[in-house]
């Protein structure tokens, strides 16, 4: 392989062959026949400053899907995970697509396989920013830090030289697949002000940036000007990831723990229209933290927005909340997994661990339908609030009610409509669908609001 991008596309694809006709199928689904990652995606993407556009979020999901033959495959868009303690979690929970979103370095552990302790301080092999200037790697830290090695505390210097440790992780079971991810930092404002708590998980994409030493404990940022982060403007940040992609359709950005971040809204409406692909907002992390507020604040925009739901670090938190995306798949393929994300063929659930899942969520311009697989206290909500219950229920129906002069017409009203399950068997589970869009996007405008960003 030429490069780390070519050599994690292939990997991915190399671990979903084992699933029979699937990496066939993501073959022909790529519009080749070779199995390897499409021409467009060669080459750690040197981002232009506008990427290929790509169609506008997807305003009716789950359109065509056939919930009696799809496949509903466990994961999650962002999961810290750097032990096969870890990772026999995720497994223990049934997830069958890896995307692990580790940071310092934020570069994708993909594959598993290749994982060593000490990795990224043996193998850095990416760009990074130098005293504000993009420098492209490899980057040998042994020789880096030695340079003022005198300067570290006893703790470090005895680190020195760094050496590649054992495997950190066994063989994944036959099955399970994986692709690239990583949580991205230390982005910066128009004015090169960092942007507080702002982080994105770019699932599928192959960009790397920062390095191993956040905490500055080896001074290579505080001595050797080496960002820790990704040390540029966000645009610029974005359009990495974007043009680093896995595949063209599939995958995409998402804006993390908005409530934690206590984002600016009028930032959240400029994120989200930058570009398409950056697909939506984490809505339920583990631990209990909610933003449903945010998710329907922007939905009621009339914007898409997709909602992520994750562990985050809870990942052995016994709290019950965990954070789980279930995608929707005709096949159990890294690039239909990849679809499903972009398309938002997917629901979230608190839990994830079997007691309540989704049979059918559907809508056919009038009517928005949901089915569950055993009795739950079901809503379907929209900017209004909720518009319609359905206590201990399988099923639940909402039809667009008609125009009333001077009311303004339904459609607008409404603005979005999307359906919350709770299951009513004391365990706590909740999920939730992704939204229809059930009327044009409002004219691009900014809130007043006393939020910085």
């Amino acid at each position: 392989m030429t490069n780390r991008r070519e050599f994690i596309a292939a990997a991915a694809m190399t671990v979903a062959a084992g699933c029979g006709d699937a990496g066939r199928a993501r073959s022909r689904m790529s519009g080749n026949k070779t199995g390897q990652a499409p021409a467009s995606s060669a080459g750690d993407a040197d981002a232009p400053k506008h990427v290929s556009p790509a169609p506008p979020r997807n305003r009716c999901p789950y359109a065509g899907i056939d919930w009696t033959k799809a496949y509903q495959i466990k994961t999650t868009s962002h999961v810290h995970c750097t032990s096969q303690a870890d990772l026999d979690i995720l497994l223990k929970r049934g997830f069958g697509f890896l995307t692990l979103s580790n940071y310092y370095p934020s570069a994708p552990w993909c594959p598993l396989a290749k994982m060593t302790k000490n990795f990224w301080r043996l193998h850095h092999d990416f760009p990074a920013f130098v005293n504000g200037i993009r420098r492209q790697g490899p980057f040998d830290w042994n020789a880096i830090v030695r340079e003022w090695a005198d300067k570290l505390a006893p703790e470090q210097r005895a680190q020195l030289p760094f050496r590649e440790g054992e495997p950190l992780f066994k063989a994944l079971p036959e099955g399970v697949i994986e692709a690239p991810n990583a949580e991205h930092h230390q982005l910066l404002t128009v004015n090169g002000k960092y942007i507080d708590r702002l982080h994105m998980n770019a699932i599928g994409s192959a960009f790397a940036s920062g390095t191993f030493d956040q905490r500055d404990r080896f001074k290579t940022w505080s001595v050797g000007k080496y960002a820790p982060g990704t040390g540029e403007f966000w645009e610029t940040a974005v359009s990495r990831m974007i043009a680093n992609l896995i595949h063209k359709d599939g995958g995409g950005v998402t804006v993390n723990h908005p409530t934690w971040t206590s984002i600016n809204r009028n930032f959240l409406l400029e994120l989200l229209d930058y570009d398409p692909r950056i697909l939506g907002i984490e809505v339920i992390e583990g631990g209990g933290t909610n933003s449903e507020r945010y998710w329907d604040w922007v939905l009621a925009s009339g914007r898409q927005c997709f909602g992520f739901f994750v562990p985050d670090h809870s990942i052995r938190r016994e709290d019950g909340c965990f954070g789980v995306n279930v995608l929707v798949v005709p096949e159990r393929s890294v690039h239909a997994c990849l679809k499903a994300y972009r398309g938002g063929n997917f629901y979230g659930a608190r839990r994830g661990l079997g007691e309540l899942a989704f049979t059918r969520i559907a809508f056919n311009g009038e009517t928005v339908e949901a089915k569950t697989d055993r009795p739950a206290r079901l809503e379907v909500i929209t900017a209004v609030g909720t518009v319609r219950k359905a206590e201990t229920a399988t099923s639940i129906k909402w039809t667009l009610p008609p125009d009333y002069p001077g009311c303004g017409p339904r459609r607008g009203i409404h603005m979005f409509a999307r359906v919350r399950a709770s299951a009513v068997d004391g365990s706590g589970e909740m999920l939730f669908s992704q939204p229809y869009m059930l009327a044009e996007e409002m004219t691009r405008q900014t809130y007043k609001t006393k939020e910085k960003r």
